[in-house]
């Protein structure tokens, strides 16, 4: 099932987000462990297996997560989890693969969770970043995310400890406040 529009990306290739069912997890992990280099040198050794996934980790987290797929021209690009946690949505998995970087997929998928945050009829939608992933860091920058908070226990007892299952060491916390969604009268 695709979910969202059909956009051409900055090189016209047709981009598609498609909600990820079980069988499509492999995708995701591909997504994470392609990357997972990047983290290797600069995660806590004990935050790794997150960034190394198995079909473990994809049985529990499908479960408690909704993982999008993102596509352009059939290829799988890109892969991302989301989370209404009530007052806010987050992002926990992030990715688009290495060989993909800086074709503007990732601008793309971060546009479809906040169509899909405000869906959920939430404006605030939050993420982890590690504090060493400048290249993180400045994408989440540039697609209009700020840093929230950048103190470990300051993160773990906000929002009653909602952030201590997916905090890893070394993570700011970061927050993009969306506008409202304008709703039309529409006549019939």
């Amino acid at each position: 099932m695709e979910i969202g529009p059909s956009l051409p990306t900055n090189n016209s290739k047709v981009f598609t987000v498609i909600r990820a069912s079980m069988a499509l997890m492999e995708e995701v992990q591909k997504c994470i462990n392609e990357n997972a280099f990047l983290y290797e040198s600069i995660v806590d050794p004990k935050d790794l297996g997150e960034h190394h996934v198995d079909t473990a980790w994809a049985e529990r987290n499908f479960k408690i997560r909704e993982f999008y797929v993102a596509r352009a021209e059939g290829e799988f690009v890109g892969a991302a989890s989301y989370q209404n946690l009530g007052v806010f949505a987050y992002i926990g998995y992030f990715y688009i693969k290495p060989k993909c970087h800086k074709q503007g997929y990732g601008q793309q998928l971060m546009r479809f969770l906040e169509m899909r945050t405000q869906t959920d009829n939430l404006t605030d939608l939050r993420l982890f970043a590690n504090s060493k992933a400048e290249w993180a860091l400045n994408f989440y920058e540039r697609v209009g995310f700020k840093v929230l908070m950048t103190e470990k226990q300051d993160i773990l007892y906000l929002e009653n400890g909602v952030f201590k299952p997916f905090y890893e060491e070394g993570a700011h916390l970061l927050q993009k406040i969306l506008p409202k969604p304008v709703l039309k009268n529409i006549s019939v």
